[in-house]
């Protein structure tokens, strides 16, 4: 993460990190020997925390204080941390100081400073960690100019994780651009390829389009179109290219070949949405092979997935190609694990266990190896048994209890949203039945991370952070158990 809260707020937040870690109470001298702070520091920073609690959450979000027991975190199930996280990161001054640079409202230190009543060497402490971070997206930053330096590609995708980080989607951090116009535009550009995508994919889509319209209205457009050998130039891109383009003139920007190419790489090669189907798997299954587009490892695999699995595009289809389109974008194809059995033993049983399905992934396989874009993706180590894995998520032919349905709705990316699923299965598999679905079907209980609280009266939702702590896996048992004695209630009363 970028580092941009200042040292008090990091503080706070590592507080209320800790005690949002379990739901159980924490004695001061605790606190303070685990973050490794005064307990007068510890009361400080409770003070505060519980004030900006009780500001914006009052009984739903709440600090415990007990002369007998210590202090306690309550949160309601569908609220988590990443809200205070958003309060705290907007009140501090690295975030002032960057959001400054992108709008360009300051061209010097001097100004910035007075504005803000700091000094020069207040502000260069305040920014050091920041410096360092910077490096990693071959930035360099001229803190007495106000300017970030380096590949205009680099500053974009730099700002996106900046704002993102922060907003995740949510809130508009970009004054003077119509967030309507710009969701308009995204819909204009999925309906010319036919390209479902997620409300909260939009979400963080409409922010690259708002930086690239905000960077080509201060005159800081891409140096040189994108490599051939990316293999833009197909026929989906020619098929949205109009609705690139229009986006553009509502704005009332140049249209320039590179911004235009820009904008469908981040389409192409994000894992957004499901597949592209009409435009670049079409011509894949024609009878005449599949040299007839220039398509990218990833859609040659799934044009042959279509093939062997026509009844299961749209199920494990979808996910399975963000997966593997991440990993080939990050040319991680051939550094796989070569422990995946030993770590899950259905790689091992899946054969005699599931013969049909065994002999799918056979004739998969065999239609894959011959073609060189098919090739890496028999890579055994890594690609092809995470496919299993997939695949046995989405079809369990063995069902004799009640299914639990449970839905994931977060911006984490397919492949750490798989670990977590992963890691469910493995803690609750023996005493529960559960079951991922995709956010559209129906499912008891609703798994996010997502900023805004989601409770809807007509199911569960869960509300998590980066990663399942105590308090949350006992709370998400809790629900299953609930869930679990419902339906048995149900089926007995019919």
């Amino acid at each position: 993460m970028l580092p941009i809260l200042d040292k008090s707020q990091q503080k706070e937040y590592a507080l209320l990190s800790l005690l949002d870690s379990n739901d159980c109470y924490f004695s001061c001298q605790e606190l303070a020997q685990k973050l490794g702070l005064s307990e007068r520091t510890i009361h400080k920073h409770l003070k505060n925390l519980t004030e900006l609690l009780r500001e914006h959450y009052d009984k739903d979000f709440h600090i415990e204080r007990s002369t007998a027991l210590g202090i306690r975190l309550y949160r309601a199930p569908w609220l988590n941390i990443h809200t205070i996280y958003t309060k705290l990161a907007q009140e501090s001054m690295t975030y002032s100081f960057f959001h400054t640079i992108f709008l360009e409202t300051a061209d010097s230190t001097t100004a910035f400073c007075l504005t803000h009543y700091l000094s020069p060497a207040s502000l260069y402490r305040t920014l050091s960690p920041m410096r360092d971070a910077i490096s990693a997206f071959s930035l360099s930053l001229d803190i007495a100019n106000m300017r970030l330096s380096g590949e205009e590609m680099q500053i974009r995708y730099f700002f996106n994780n900046f704002y993102l980080q922060i907003y995740r989607g949510y809130d508009w951090p970009f004054p003077g651009i119509s967030r309507q116009r710009i969701m308009n535009a995204i819909e204009d550009i999925l309906n010319a390829l036919d390209f479902p995508m997620s409300i909260n994919d939009r979400k963080h889509f409409s922010y690259w389009l708002a930086i690239i319209a905000h960077r080509l209205t201060l005159r800081h457009p891409l140096s040189s179109p994108i490599p051939v050998e990316l293999g833009l130039n197909n026929e989906a891109y020619k098929t949205c290219l109009p609705a690139i383009q229009r986006f553009f003139q509502r704005f009332r920007l140049p249209i320039i070949t590179a911004e235009c190419q820009f904008i469908f790489y981040l389409l192409h090669a994000f894992p957004f949405g499901e597949n592209i189907q009409q435009c670049l798997f079409a011509a894949a299954r024609d009878a005449r092979g599949f040299d007839c587009l220039p398509l990218t490892a990833t859609d040659h695999f799934m044009a042959v997935f279509a093939r062997n699995f026509p009844d299961w595009v749209g199920m494990g289809a979808p996910s399975f190609r963000q997966k593997l389109h991440r990993l080939h974008f990050h040319g991680a194809l051939f550094s796989g694990s070569s422990d995946l059995p030993e770590r899950y033993p259905f790689l091992k049983t899946y054969q005699t266990t599931y013969p049909n399905f065994a002999t799918h992934i056979q004739n998969l396989y065999q239609a894959l190896a011959p073609h060189p874009c098919g090739r890496c993706f028999t890579d055994a180590r890594y690609l092809l048994p995470h496919y299993i894995l997939l695949c046995s998520q989405y079809f369990d032919l063995t069902a004799t209890e009640s299914v639990i349905s449970l839905s994931m709705l977060t911006d984490y990316g397919p492949i750490y949203e798989e670990k977590i699923k992963q890691e469910i299965f493995s803690r609750f598999q023996d005493n529960f039945h559960i079951k991922f679905v995709p956010t559209h079907l129906a499912y008891d209980l609703l798994i996010t991370n997502l900023p805004a609280p989601i409770h809807p009266p007509d199911h569960l939702t869960m509300s998590i952070h980066n990663a399942f702590n105590l308090r949350e896996w006992k709370i998400l048992e809790e629900l299953l158990t609930h869930i679990r004695a419902q339906k048995a209630s149900n089926i007995k009363s019919l």
